[in-house]
């Protein structure tokens, strides 16, 4: 239950000592089936969520003190994850929850928050990892993912380089994508140049050295990088998603070609 508040000279009757006491052992159980946004009420009592797909729990700032608690369990199958919204919410476990799993969120101050997993099912983490575009299958149970993608880099050269292609992950929600680098042109410099090419899944733009007639550098300038995201979806179980690597961008003339991007997913089990 929420924490009562009292006059000075106030005679506490045995209902509410019974009432106070009951919660010191037996937490105030507060049962939700969507994702849920904590607010002060929830101090010192415990969510459960009961939900068979992907749900979160959000903590934000100046709704806590130091030193409040809250208790969060989940018993359904659906992965509960404790996610940071204005608030820091750090771990030294992990914030996504399995069924039967739980832990105590500690405030330290109005703004920040420890959790602690506690009991119940492991939840171990697995990732998959692309080089190249394919198809993404969760497996049974998973109903949650997060994808950390690059774009491919630029083409450089002394004419224009081609962009780099845009790395994207089709969630069930709608896609997520990292967009390519933006096509660059060195110019037509008579200057002697030598140019290198991005590495393979770097997402890094090729570059240019302007060197002088006895080769050495005089300065140098790299095409554009692609974007990096980190983006989470819920996903079907066993039901595949398409991932895109984008390529990295064509060189330019005389020139030398960008890096490709790169995907990998991280999913909980």
């Amino acid at each position: 239950m929420a924490i009562q508040s009292f006059t000075v000279g106030q005679i506490l009757t045995a209902s509410q000592m019974g009432a106070l006491q009951g919660n010191d052992y037996n937490q105030t159980v507060s049962t939700k089936t969507a994702s849920y946004v904590l607010v002060a009420a929830d101090k010192g009592t415990r969510i459960a969520m009961n939900s068979a797909s992907a749900t979160t729990i959000t903590v934000n700032t100046s709704l806590f003190a130091a030193g409040d608690t809250v208790w969060i369990q989940n018993i359904s199958t659906g992965t509960l994850t404790v996610t940071a919204g204005t608030a820091t919410v750090t771990t030294a476990g992990s914030l996504a929850v399995a069924q039967y799993g739980g832990g105590e969120l500690y405030f330290t101050s109005a703004s920040a928050a420890i959790f602690f997993p506690s009991g119940g099912k492991s939840v171990a983490k697995y990732v998959t990892t692309f080089t190249a575009s394919g198809t993404y299958t969760p497996d049974a149970g998973v109903t949650y993912a997060i994808a950390y993608m690059t774009g491919g880099g630029a083409g450089h050269g002394l004419g224009v380089g081609g962009a780099g292609g845009t790395s994207s992950v089709a969630f069930a929600a709608g896609t997520k994508s990292a967009t390519g680098g933006a096509a660059y042109s060195a110019g037509t410099s008579s200057s002697a140049c030598r140019f290198a090419a991005g590495a393979a899944n770097s997402g890094y733009g090729a570059s240019i050295f302007y060197t002088d007639s006895g080769g050495a550098a005089l300065s140098a300038a790299s095409a554009a990088n692609g974007a990096i995201i980190v983006a989470g979806g819920v996903v079907t179980p066993a039901v595949g998603i398409t991932v895109t690597v984008g390529a990295g961008g064509t060189l330019g003339s005389s020139g030398a070609a960008g890096g490709s991007g790169y995907v990998y997913i991280e999913w909980y089990a």
